[in-house]
Protein backbone atom coordinates (compact mmCIF):
# COMPACT_ATOMS: atom_id res chain seq x y z
CA UNK A 1 0.00 0.00 0.00
CA UNK A 2 1.57 3.11 -1.35
CA UNK A 3 0.76 6.45 0.45
CA UNK A 4 2.32 9.33 -1.44
CA UNK A 5 3.85 12.54 -0.70
CA UNK A 6 0.51 13.08 2.33
CA UNK A 7 1.66 12.48 5.77
CA UNK A 8 1.12 8.98 6.49
CA UNK A 9 -0.59 9.60 9.93
CA UNK A 10 -3.17 11.98 8.01
CA UNK A 11 -4.20 9.22 5.51
CA UNK A 12 -4.50 6.78 8.65
CA UNK A 13 -6.43 9.22 10.37
CA UNK A 14 -8.90 9.92 7.80
CA UNK A 15 -9.52 6.45 7.06
CA UNK A 16 -9.97 5.65 10.70
CA UNK A 17 -12.86 8.43 10.39
CA UNK A 18 -14.64 7.26 7.12
CA UNK A 19 -13.00 10.33 5.27
CA UNK A 20 -10.50 7.56 2.89
CA UNK A 21 -10.92 4.26 1.84
CA UNK A 22 -8.20 1.69 0.64
CA UNK A 23 -9.66 0.39 -2.48
CA UNK A 24 -7.51 -2.56 -4.24
CA UNK A 25 -8.66 -2.84 -8.23
CA UNK A 26 -6.55 -2.44 -11.30
CA UNK A 27 -4.24 -1.04 -9.06
CA UNK A 28 -3.90 -0.40 -4.95
CA UNK A 29 -4.91 3.09 -4.07
CA UNK A 30 -6.26 5.18 -1.59
CA UNK A 31 -9.46 7.58 -2.27
CA UNK A 32 -10.50 10.55 -0.27
CA UNK A 33 -14.69 10.08 0.17
CA UNK A 34 -14.66 13.83 1.13
CA UNK A 35 -12.53 16.73 2.08
CA UNK A 36 -10.31 15.95 5.27
CA UNK A 37 -8.59 19.35 6.31
CA UNK A 38 -6.87 20.83 3.10
CA UNK A 39 -7.18 17.36 1.53
CA UNK A 40 -9.98 18.00 -1.31
CA UNK A 41 -12.20 15.13 -2.01
CA UNK A 42 -11.58 12.36 -4.64
CA UNK A 43 -7.44 13.31 -3.74
CA UNK A 44 -5.83 9.65 -4.88
CA UNK A 45 -2.77 8.52 -3.17
CA UNK A 46 -1.45 5.88 -6.10
CA UNK A 47 1.21 3.05 -6.47
CA UNK A 48 4.70 4.81 -6.94
CA UNK A 49 3.91 7.61 -3.91
CA UNK A 50 1.79 9.69 -6.42
CA UNK A 51 -1.04 11.84 -5.73
CA UNK A 52 -3.54 12.73 -7.87
CA UNK A 53 -4.83 15.92 -5.99
CA UNK A 54 -9.12 16.22 -6.14
CA UNK A 55 -10.07 19.13 -8.64
CA UNK A 56 -11.75 22.16 -6.03
CA UNK A 57 -15.09 23.75 -6.55
CA UNK A 58 -14.86 26.51 -8.77
CA UNK A 59 -16.92 29.60 -7.64
CA UNK A 60 -19.48 30.33 -9.65
CA UNK A 61 -20.83 34.12 -10.03
CA UNK A 62 -24.11 35.64 -10.74
CA UNK A 63 -23.42 38.91 -12.44
CA UNK A 64 -20.65 39.61 -14.78
CA UNK A 65 -19.06 42.59 -13.67
CA UNK A 66 -19.55 42.35 -10.19
CA UNK A 67 -18.33 38.64 -10.22
CA UNK A 68 -15.13 39.48 -12.35
CA UNK A 69 -14.01 42.29 -10.46
CA UNK A 70 -14.71 40.55 -7.29
CA UNK A 71 -13.21 37.49 -7.54
CA UNK A 72 -10.21 38.35 -10.38
CA UNK A 73 -6.84 39.83 -9.07
CA UNK A 74 -4.85 39.85 -12.37
CA UNK A 75 -4.66 42.41 -15.84
CA UNK A 76 -5.84 39.99 -18.50
CA UNK A 77 -8.48 36.92 -17.97
CA UNK A 78 -9.17 34.40 -20.41
CA UNK A 79 -12.72 33.21 -21.59
CA UNK A 80 -12.86 29.43 -22.16
CA UNK A 81 -16.11 27.51 -22.89
CA UNK A 82 -17.71 25.44 -20.62
CA UNK A 83 -18.18 21.60 -21.43
CA UNK A 84 -21.79 19.68 -20.44
CA UNK A 85 -19.80 16.15 -19.52
CA UNK A 86 -17.92 14.63 -16.77
CA UNK A 87 -14.87 15.36 -14.94
CA UNK A 88 -12.35 12.82 -15.43
CA UNK A 89 -8.10 13.49 -14.26
CA UNK A 90 -5.87 11.47 -16.21
CA UNK A 91 -2.25 10.59 -14.96
CA UNK A 92 0.46 8.38 -15.30
CA UNK A 93 1.43 5.96 -13.21
CA UNK A 94 4.45 3.76 -13.42
CA UNK A 95 4.11 2.99 -17.00
CA UNK A 96 0.23 2.83 -17.59
CA UNK A 97 -2.14 6.09 -17.86
CA UNK A 98 -5.45 5.92 -15.96
CA UNK A 99 -8.02 8.10 -15.67
CA UNK A 100 -9.88 8.71 -12.32
CA UNK A 101 -13.57 10.04 -11.93
CA UNK A 102 -14.35 13.40 -9.71
CA UNK A 103 -14.67 11.17 -6.90
CA UNK A 104 -11.47 9.55 -6.82
CA UNK A 105 -12.41 6.14 -8.62
CA UNK A 106 -10.58 4.91 -11.04
CA UNK A 107 -12.36 4.50 -13.80
CA UNK A 108 -11.58 1.20 -16.74
CA UNK A 109 -14.09 3.09 -19.08
CA UNK A 110 -12.32 6.66 -19.59
CA UNK A 111 -9.00 4.67 -19.12
CA UNK A 112 -9.80 2.26 -22.16
CA UNK A 113 -10.97 5.26 -24.24
CA UNK A 114 -7.89 7.42 -23.30
CA UNK A 115 -5.39 4.42 -24.20
CA UNK A 116 -6.71 4.92 -27.50
CA UNK A 117 -6.38 9.08 -27.76
CA UNK A 118 -2.42 8.28 -27.64
CA UNK A 119 -1.38 10.53 -24.49
CA UNK A 120 2.14 8.26 -24.27
CA UNK A 121 4.33 11.21 -25.60
CA UNK A 122 2.76 13.53 -23.30
CA UNK A 123 3.64 11.87 -20.15
CA UNK A 124 6.30 10.31 -21.54
CA UNK A 125 7.97 14.19 -21.46
CA UNK A 126 5.95 14.98 -18.49
CA UNK A 127 5.49 12.50 -16.21
CA UNK A 128 4.16 14.27 -12.85
CA UNK A 129 1.37 16.34 -14.87
CA UNK A 130 -2.23 15.11 -14.51
CA UNK A 131 -4.67 16.12 -17.11
CA UNK A 132 -7.98 17.86 -15.83
CA UNK A 133 -11.00 17.45 -18.65
CA UNK A 134 -14.50 16.74 -19.34
CA UNK A 135 -15.77 14.05 -21.39
CA UNK A 136 -18.92 13.73 -23.50
CA UNK A 137 -20.78 11.49 -26.25
CA UNK A 138 -21.09 7.61 -25.72
CA UNK A 139 -20.67 7.14 -21.87
CA UNK A 140 -21.99 5.98 -19.23
CA UNK A 141 -22.78 9.39 -17.99
CA UNK A 142 -23.72 11.50 -21.07
CA UNK A 143 -26.20 11.63 -23.30
CA UNK A 144 -25.67 9.28 -26.27
CA UNK A 145 -25.09 10.65 -29.94
CA UNK A 146 -24.68 8.83 -33.14
CA UNK A 147 -21.90 11.91 -34.60
CA UNK A 148 -19.33 10.61 -32.73
CA UNK A 149 -18.05 8.06 -29.99
CA UNK A 150 -16.74 10.13 -27.14
CA UNK A 151 -14.49 13.09 -26.66
CA UNK A 152 -12.47 14.60 -24.17
CA UNK A 153 -11.26 18.33 -23.64
CA UNK A 154 -9.00 19.41 -21.60
CA UNK A 155 -9.60 21.92 -19.20
CA UNK A 156 -6.56 22.15 -16.81
CA UNK A 157 -3.48 21.00 -16.17
CA UNK A 158 -1.96 19.93 -13.04
CA UNK A 159 1.64 19.51 -12.42
CA UNK A 160 1.98 17.09 -10.07
CA UNK A 161 1.86 19.78 -6.47
CA UNK A 162 -1.18 20.83 -7.13
CA UNK A 163 -0.76 23.52 -9.08
CA UNK A 164 -2.19 24.30 -11.92
CA UNK A 165 -0.06 25.95 -15.30
CA UNK A 166 -1.01 29.33 -16.54
CA UNK A 167 -3.48 29.09 -19.13
CA UNK A 168 -1.01 30.48 -22.38
CA UNK A 169 1.38 27.88 -21.35
CA UNK A 170 -1.44 24.90 -20.84
CA UNK A 171 -2.59 26.10 -24.43
CA UNK A 172 1.17 25.85 -26.12
CA UNK A 173 1.20 22.41 -24.74
CA UNK A 174 -1.65 20.65 -25.49
CA UNK A 175 -1.14 22.07 -29.20
CA UNK A 176 2.58 20.85 -29.23
CA UNK A 177 1.39 17.08 -28.57
CA UNK A 178 -2.40 17.97 -30.39
CA UNK A 179 -4.38 17.26 -27.40
CA UNK A 180 -7.82 18.58 -27.51
CA UNK A 181 -8.28 22.04 -25.25
CA UNK A 182 -11.77 23.21 -24.33
CA UNK A 183 -12.61 26.07 -27.07
CA UNK A 184 -10.66 29.40 -25.74
CA UNK A 185 -13.25 32.24 -26.52
CA UNK A 186 -11.16 35.13 -25.66
CA UNK A 187 -8.35 36.82 -23.87
CA UNK A 188 -9.91 40.25 -22.87
CA UNK A 189 -8.63 43.20 -20.25
CA UNK A 190 -10.10 42.33 -17.14
CA UNK A 191 -12.43 46.00 -17.14
CA UNK A 192 -13.44 45.46 -20.69
CA UNK A 193 -16.97 44.52 -19.91
CA UNK A 194 -18.34 45.73 -23.01
CA UNK A 195 -16.58 42.63 -25.48
CA UNK A 196 -17.11 40.50 -22.43
CA UNK A 197 -20.78 40.88 -22.09
CA UNK A 198 -21.12 40.67 -25.94
CA UNK A 199 -19.71 37.05 -26.36
CA UNK A 200 -21.70 35.63 -23.39
CA UNK A 201 -24.67 37.10 -24.65
CA UNK A 202 -23.47 35.22 -28.06
CA UNK A 203 -22.74 31.95 -25.81
CA UNK A 204 -26.07 32.47 -25.01
CA UNK A 205 -27.99 32.40 -28.21
CA UNK A 206 -25.94 29.76 -29.42
CA UNK A 207 -27.13 27.45 -26.14
CA UNK A 208 -24.14 26.80 -25.07
CA UNK A 209 -23.63 26.01 -21.45
CA UNK A 210 -21.43 28.97 -19.93
CA UNK A 211 -17.73 30.33 -19.71
CA UNK A 212 -14.90 29.46 -17.62
CA UNK A 213 -13.19 32.91 -16.92
CA UNK A 214 -9.48 32.54 -15.68
CA UNK A 215 -6.78 34.92 -14.69
CA UNK A 216 -3.68 34.85 -17.40
CA UNK A 217 -1.65 32.76 -14.38
CA UNK A 218 -4.50 30.37 -13.51
CA UNK A 219 -4.77 31.99 -9.86
CA UNK A 220 -8.29 33.23 -9.69
CA UNK A 221 -11.42 31.08 -11.73
CA UNK A 222 -15.07 31.62 -11.69
CA UNK A 223 -18.17 29.97 -13.31
CA UNK A 224 -20.93 32.12 -15.08
CA UNK A 225 -23.15 29.70 -16.90
CA UNK A 226 -26.27 31.22 -19.14
CA UNK A 227 -29.95 30.47 -18.63
CA UNK A 228 -30.21 28.49 -21.91
CA UNK A 229 -28.25 26.30 -20.29
CA UNK A 230 -29.90 26.26 -16.87
CA UNK A 231 -33.50 26.13 -18.32
CA UNK A 232 -31.68 22.89 -20.45
CA UNK A 233 -30.70 21.87 -17.52
CA UNK A 234 -34.10 22.00 -15.48
CA UNK A 235 -35.32 20.37 -18.58
CA UNK A 236 -33.29 17.62 -18.51
CA UNK A 237 -33.34 16.40 -14.94
CA UNK A 238 -37.14 17.00 -13.76
CA UNK A 239 -38.50 13.67 -14.02
CA UNK A 240 -35.61 12.53 -11.88
CA UNK A 241 -36.86 14.88 -9.46
CA UNK A 242 -35.65 13.05 -6.42
CA UNK A 243 -32.45 11.82 -7.71
CA UNK A 244 -30.92 14.80 -8.73
CA UNK A 245 -28.91 16.75 -5.49
CA UNK A 246 -30.12 19.28 -3.05
CA UNK A 247 -30.05 22.78 -4.74
CA UNK A 248 -29.81 21.52 -8.05
CA UNK A 249 -32.95 23.19 -8.95
CA UNK A 250 -32.90 25.94 -7.32
CA UNK A 251 -29.44 27.13 -8.27
CA UNK A 252 -30.55 27.12 -11.78
CA UNK A 253 -33.57 28.88 -10.76
CA UNK A 254 -31.36 32.09 -9.34
CA UNK A 255 -28.93 32.13 -11.73
CA UNK A 256 -31.32 32.57 -14.71
CA UNK A 257 -33.01 35.29 -13.08
CA UNK A 258 -30.12 37.15 -12.51
CA UNK A 259 -28.94 36.45 -15.88
CA UNK A 260 -32.14 37.52 -17.64
CA UNK A 261 -32.87 40.72 -15.53
CA UNK A 262 -29.00 41.49 -15.86
CA UNK A 263 -29.11 41.02 -19.91
CA UNK A 264 -32.46 43.19 -20.17
CA UNK A 265 -33.68 39.77 -21.81
CA UNK A 266 -37.80 38.41 -22.09
CA UNK A 267 -38.97 37.77 -18.67
CA UNK A 268 -42.33 36.36 -19.89
CA UNK A 269 -40.50 34.24 -22.56
CA UNK A 270 -37.82 32.83 -19.71
CA UNK A 271 -40.30 32.15 -17.37
CA UNK A 272 -42.44 30.32 -19.74
CA UNK A 273 -39.54 27.97 -20.44
CA UNK A 274 -38.25 27.79 -17.35
CA UNK A 275 -42.20 26.34 -16.45
CA UNK A 276 -42.56 24.35 -19.20
CA UNK A 277 -38.65 22.71 -18.16
CA UNK A 278 -40.35 21.81 -15.11
CA UNK A 279 -43.84 20.53 -15.45
CA UNK A 280 -43.23 18.86 -18.96
CA UNK A 281 -40.39 16.78 -17.20
CA UNK A 282 -42.44 15.91 -13.96
CA UNK A 283 -45.67 15.46 -15.78
CA UNK A 284 -44.28 12.78 -18.27
CA UNK A 285 -42.32 10.97 -15.30
CA UNK A 286 -46.03 10.53 -13.27
CA UNK A 287 -47.32 9.28 -16.94
CA UNK A 288 -44.64 6.31 -17.61
CA UNK A 289 -45.24 5.43 -13.54
CA UNK A 290 -48.96 5.72 -14.05
CA UNK A 291 -48.48 3.20 -17.03
CA UNK A 292 -46.78 1.00 -14.99
CA UNK A 293 -43.49 1.77 -15.86
CA UNK A 294 -40.26 3.13 -13.99
CA UNK A 295 -38.63 6.66 -14.70
CA UNK A 296 -35.48 5.57 -17.31
CA UNK A 297 -32.96 7.04 -19.25
CA UNK A 298 -31.29 5.24 -21.85
CA UNK A 299 -27.45 5.34 -22.48
CA UNK A 300 -24.77 3.25 -24.90
CA UNK A 301 -21.42 2.83 -24.53
CA UNK A 302 -18.89 1.23 -27.07
CA UNK A 303 -16.27 -0.76 -25.21
CA UNK A 304 -13.00 -3.19 -25.81
CA UNK A 305 -12.82 -4.70 -22.21
CA UNK A 306 -16.29 -6.01 -20.47
CA UNK A 307 -14.98 -5.71 -16.96
CA UNK A 308 -15.20 -1.83 -17.77
CA UNK A 309 -18.81 -2.61 -17.79
CA UNK A 310 -18.77 -4.81 -14.56
CA UNK A 311 -17.32 -1.58 -12.86
CA UNK A 312 -19.94 0.83 -14.04
CA UNK A 313 -22.33 -1.37 -12.30
CA UNK A 314 -19.90 -1.47 -9.14
CA UNK A 315 -19.73 2.33 -8.79
CA UNK A 316 -23.41 3.32 -10.50
CA UNK A 317 -24.71 3.89 -6.58
CA UNK A 318 -27.43 1.79 -4.79
CA UNK A 319 -30.26 4.65 -6.35
CA UNK A 320 -29.74 3.63 -9.92
CA UNK A 321 -29.95 -0.23 -10.83
CA UNK A 322 -29.04 -0.81 -14.83
CA UNK A 323 -30.83 -2.76 -17.23
CA UNK A 324 -29.60 -4.23 -20.39
CA UNK A 325 -31.16 -3.26 -23.30
CA UNK A 326 -28.76 -5.49 -26.29
CA UNK A 327 -25.65 -6.05 -26.26
CA UNK A 328 -23.93 -7.07 -29.32
CA UNK A 329 -19.93 -7.28 -30.59
CA UNK A 330 -19.28 -4.48 -33.36
CA UNK A 331 -15.68 -5.29 -34.71
CA UNK A 332 -13.41 -6.06 -31.89
CA UNK A 333 -15.96 -3.88 -29.28
CA UNK A 334 -18.56 -4.36 -27.47
CA UNK A 335 -21.47 -1.68 -27.72
CA UNK A 336 -23.93 -1.95 -25.02
CA UNK A 337 -27.47 -0.07 -24.70
CA UNK A 338 -28.84 0.11 -21.48
CA UNK A 339 -30.93 2.04 -19.54
CA UNK A 340 -30.59 3.57 -15.64
CA UNK A 341 -33.97 3.09 -13.79
CA UNK A 342 -33.88 5.94 -11.17
CA UNK A 343 -35.30 4.51 -7.73
CA UNK A 344 -35.86 6.98 -5.69
CA UNK A 345 -37.93 9.19 -8.19
CA UNK A 346 -39.78 6.27 -9.29
CA UNK A 347 -40.74 5.23 -5.72
CA UNK A 348 -41.68 8.90 -3.94
CA UNK A 349 -43.95 9.76 -7.01
CA UNK A 350 -45.32 6.13 -7.44
CA UNK A 351 -46.28 6.65 -3.48
CA UNK A 352 -47.79 9.99 -3.90
CA UNK A 353 -49.72 8.37 -6.92
CA UNK A 354 -50.89 5.86 -4.72
CA UNK A 355 -52.15 8.39 -1.71
CA UNK A 356 -49.74 9.07 0.35
CA UNK A 357 -49.96 12.23 2.26
CA UNK A 358 -46.66 14.23 3.39
CA UNK A 359 -46.20 16.68 6.24
CA UNK A 360 -45.05 20.25 4.78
Amino acid sequence: MFLGKIDNNLIKNAINKGRAEFLKEEIEYVRFKSRFKWIERGTVIAPGQKVIWGFPHIKRIFTLRAGVKRNIREDFVYFEQKIDGFNVRIAKIDKKIYAFSRGGFLDPFVTEKIQEMKFEKFFDDHPNYILCGEMIGNTPYTKPTNEFDVKLFIFDIDDGNNTYLPCKMKYELLKKYNIECVPVLGRFKVDDFEKMERLVNNINKAKKEGVVIKSESRKDVVKYVNPNADIDDIKNCSHIFFDMPFGFFNQRVLRSAFFVREYGLDREKYGNELGKAFYFGLIKALDTISSGRDVEEEFEILIKNERSWDEIKKHMGRDVRLNIIYKRKENEKIRIRFSKTYIKTTKMLRSYLNGKGIVD
